[in-house]
């Protein structure tokens, strides 16, 4: 027979003697060729048809997107819904003294977030929490709604240690700096600083390092003042919802242990206050505060008593009275402030002093008219 690949005569019809094809396999794979059918070439017509479900889908994704604009640009009672407008923590705190509404008072923000339910919840809005650059804490609390806070001066005064260290510190620093700066200045007078790509760019890198070092000296310098106290800068008051305000002045008292602090914002909640003369041994009073960073803290005692202390009449009480509760209000029944919370006696439990509420309103008289 004759073998369809080479066309040479033999005598086997299983296997080409020449090629070595097996001949039942070369037909199997010529029958598949000659079954196979190749696609078609699209024709003007399926082209114009998958053209047209293009165009049909491009119109509905504008039609969509037409619907989408027109409804959120719409105002929302128009879509039979309300919003209330949301304000930042600082814009609903620092306002702009109220030209733009009650909504961006701190009052109105904190009786939004947190409606008291007594007078003494109504104490608690107006208490803050102070903390300073030195890791210290108090408290305070608004004597007016023209964001005064009253407080005791030791909160916000930076103690005699720290003062100490802070200045030799500060005083050395600057000294290394002066150094830096003349050694910097040689080093770019020699010649490889021209010259030499390395030298100059290790000179460069001092300069940097140099000016970091200027930023924190700058720091230290404004983190205290002549008289001792802390720069507006590093303190840090947070109102009763967790929002912080930015301070804008510190005054401290000559006479007694207060200070008086002005926050950033307009119609701040305060307690109103009364007549320290007026109270009666064992009547209930209030104490809010922070004591040992527990933050907001309501905690109850009596009067005790009057005593005189350094030649100043404090008021006693049992109420506790704790780190972190000095400069808080203390408060009658009705919610009304008649004291500072300033100190505790040492060694003992329930000996707590606070500054008459009317050595305040005398010491800062000048500035809550």
């Amino acid at each position: 027979m004759q073998c369809p690949k080479c066309m040479k005569e033999q005598s086997s019809d299983v296997q080409c003697d020449y090629c070595g094809i097996v001949f039942e396999k070369y037909r199997r794979r010529a029958d598949a060729a000659e079954t196979y059918v190749p696609p078609l070439p699209a024709t003007a017509d399926s082209e114009g048809n998958r053209r047209l479900v293009l165009g049909a889908l491009a119109v509905l994704v504008c039609l969509v997107s037409i619907v989408a604009v027109i409804y959120f640009a719409t105002a929302p009672e128009k879509r039979g819904k309300s919003s209330a407008p949301v304000h930042d923590a600082t814009s609903a705190v620092a306002g702009d003294d109220g030209k733009n509404g009650d909504s961006l008072s701190i009052r109105a923000r904190l009786a939004a977030n947190m409606p008291p339910k007594n007078s003494i919840e109504s104490a608690r809005n107006a208490t803050v929490y102070i903390e300073t650059g030195w890791n210290a804490s108090g408290s305070g609390f608004f004597i007016d709604n023209r964001c005064h806070i009253v407080t005791n001066a030791h909160v916000v005064k930076v103690p005699e240690k720290e003062l100490k260290e802070v200045s030799a510190f500060r005083d050395r620093l600057k000294i290394a700096i002066e150094a830096e700066k003349n050694y910097l200045a040689k080093m770019k007078e020699r010649p490889e600083y021209s010259s030499h790509a390395g030298f100059r760019e290790a000179v460069n890198e001092r300069e940097r390092q140099l000016e970091s070092q200027v930023e924190k000296y700058e720091k230290l310098e404004d983190m205290i003042d002549k008289a001792g106290s802390a720069s507006t800068s590093s303190l840090k008051v947070v109102l009763a919802d967790g929002t912080e305000v930015p301070v804008q002045d510190v005054r401290l008292s000559e006479k007694y242990d207060l200070a008086l602090l002005t926050v950033q914002g307009s119609d701040s909640p305060h307690i109103p206050h009364s007549a320290s003369a007026r109270l009666a041994q064992s009547q209930k009073l209030f104490t809010v505060g922070n004591p040992q960073g527990l933050r907001f803290t309501v905690t109850s005692g009596i009067f005790s008593g009057w005593q005189m202390v350094n030649g100043v009449r404090f008021l006693q009480t049992d109420a506790p009275i704790n780190p972190g509760n000095s400069g808080g209000p203390l408060l009658n029944e009705s919610g009304s402030v008649v004291g500072v919370n300033t100190a505790i006696l040492a060694a003992s439990q329930g000996i707590g002093f606070a500054l008459p509420i009317e050595l305040v309103l005398a010491e800062f008289s000048s500035y809550l008219q």
